[in-house]
């Protein structure tokens, strides 16, 4: 065999081997390319999977966050508005308690106005002590620590009150309401309706003892004979015989004058003038003592009480009240700043 066809077939079969070789290894790689295929989908399947996982968490958290920042903003608004409802609360609280406390102070100025009042134009101590005790038994049902301060100065005006002389004006007044009332039932010396009094008991005797002067058995016998008559005449010792001429219409005038001098006693009383208090019950001593029968039972105890309302002193010293109203403008200061 010739060696050009020996090569032949050599390259004949090396070439056949190469094909056969590239054959299997196209198969091959195309097995090899297939199976990374495989493999490649199902790592991107995976990856596929794990992604929409990935998203379903994402979307899944961002849903909770959003629930959570909606929760969030909800409770934040409760809290808002619990804050508000609480500050509301409290404005609320505060302008009541200081509306209350207003009331309060507003009240007690009031009393203590009433007091000083009392004091500089009645001198009435035992009102301006009432209208303070008053005072401080409605700041004791206040809690409020800058009352503190109000409360001493009333209760230093309130010892000094009560430590203080009074004059009991309402019974001075009432007595000589009971003296103008008595007047019309007093008899007056010109009413000639006093009892006459008895005649001694010798006088109603006519006979004269043995040892009688002539005049004296004289007299005897005149009282004998006049005896009885002896009730048509009364024997009266006046200071002042006008007195006793006073007709109807006088006597009513003389009434009125007396009642009228009582009158303006009670008025002195009650504007604590003491001067004319004193004139007025003078002058009405002495129409008592000129015109009216003091003997008389219808007349009581009136003389000595008159002298015992005229001899009461009306002007006494009456304290001030100065802590107090001291304290309440310092409270209105320091409120006004």
């Amino acid at each position: 065999m010739p060696p050009f066809e020996i090569n032949r077939r050599a390259l004949l079969w090396i070439a056949v081997t190469a094909l056969i070789v590239a054959i299997f290894a196209a198969g091959y790689s195309y097995r090899q390319l297939g199976n990374v295929k495989r493999e490649s989908a199902r790592r991107l399947s995976e990856l596929q999977q794990s992604v929409s996982a990935a998203n379903e968490t994402a979307n899944r958290a961002d849903a909770e966050a959003r629930a959570a920042r909606q929760q969030a903003a909800a409770v934040e608004a409760r809290l808002a508005e619990e804050q508000g409802q609480r500050e509301a609360l409290e404005q609320l609280y505060s302008d009541l308690s200081r509306g209350r406390d207003e009331a309060v102070l507003v009240e007690v100025e009031r009393l203590i106005t009433v007091a000083a009042q009392e004091l500089q134009l009645s001198g009435n101590v035992a009102s301006a002590l009432a209208a303070l005790q008053t005072a401080d038994a409605r700041l004791s049902r206040s809690e409020n620590a800058r009352f503190v301060p109000l409360r001493r100065g009333l209760a230093r005006d309130i010892d000094r009150l009560k430590a203080a002389p009074a004059v009991d004006f309402t019974g001075i007044a009432l007595k000589l309401d009971q003296l103008v009332a008595a007047v019309d039932s007093w008899p007056l010396l010109a009413g000639a309706t006093s009892t006459p009094a008895p005649l001694p008991a010798r006088a109603q005797d006519s006979t004269a003892p043995s040892s009688a002067t002539w005049w004296q058995r004289h007299w005897h016998a005149l009282q004998g004979e006049l005896g009885e008559y002896r009730d048509l005449i009364r024997i009266r010792h006046v200071d002042s015989p006008e007195s006793v001429l006073l007709d109807g219409q006088q006597q009513t005038l003389v009434r009125q004058q007396l009642r009228l001098r009582l009158l303006n006693a009670r008025q002195a009383l009650l504007a604590r003038n003491d001067r004319l208090y004193r004139a007025d019950l003078t002058e009405a001593q002495a129409l008592i003592t000129r015109y009216v029968d003091t003997r008389a039972p219808q007349l009581g105890g009136a003389p000595a009480l008159l002298q015992q309302l005229a001899s009461t002193a009306l002007s006494v010293e009456v304290p001030t009240i100065g802590d107090s109203m001291a304290a309440v403008r310092a409270i209105r200061t320091a409120r006004a700043r």
